[in-house]
């Protein structure tokens, strides 16, 4: 299981599971106040079809958007078997940016096959975990507004919106914590003609 003094199990709301989650690389002082605890039925549409389900956000946004995404790998941190990375996911060869996201993944509790994979930095998580049927649930913890100009968000660009939506979530093998994440998305204006050639993965 993961082990680390700051594992979402040691959490009591959203604020502190994204501060868990992002200390490795971004001061939480920095982006503190920009959060704020929602309740599932306070995310609004389309947000809420986005983030409000036990699905991979890679299937959700492919459908949502008709269309592949690609990943940037924005900085990675291991420690042992316990690897951490903040990552981009975007469309099309404009590399739209949809989502950002931190994953700190268990090493251990993963295939010699899927590790391999995750490590390569090519594709995105959810895409290898389904491709080798593993890890298919994701139990969300809790859901948050952000400010859209807060510098955790800092490489995801400026968008539309005033806030972004986000969710932290875990997924487990056999009843132990092997993923912990955070998944916010950036853009949920649609598709448009930008977006072509998205099935492309993106390399950094």
């Amino acid at each position: 299981m993961i082990r680390t003094p700051e594992s979402l199990s040691e959490c009591d709301s959203a604020p502190a599971a994204v501060a868990a989650l992002s200390s490795w690389f971004c001061s939480r002082q920095t982006w503190l106040g920009t959060i704020e605890a929602v309740e599932p039925i306070e995310v609004p549409s389309p947000y809420h079809g986005l983030l409000v389900h036990h699905e991979h956000m890679t299937t959700i946004l492919q459908t949502f958007y008709g269309r592949g995404v690609a990943l940037q790998v924005l900085r990675e941190h291991r420690e042992a078997d316990l690897y951490t990375r903040a990552v981009l996911l975007t469309l099309g060869a404009a590399k739209r940016v949809v989502e950002f996201g931190i994953a700190r993944v268990d090493l251990a509790l993963t295939s010699a096959a899927v590790r391999e994979e995750i490590l390569q930095r090519r594709t995105p998580l959810g895409d290898i975990l389904i491709r080798y049927d593993v890890l298919r649930r994701i139990d969300p913890k809790w859901y948050f507004r952000m400010d859209r100009d807060s510098p955790l968000l800092d490489d995801g660009g400026r968008g539309r919106s005033a806030h972004a939506y986000g969710r932290v979530g875990v997924i487990s093998f056999e009843g132990r914590p092997a993923i912990e994440l955070i998944e916010i998305v950036l853009d949920a204006d649609g598709p448009d003609e930008s977006d072509a050639d998205s099935d492309r993965v993106v390399r950094r």
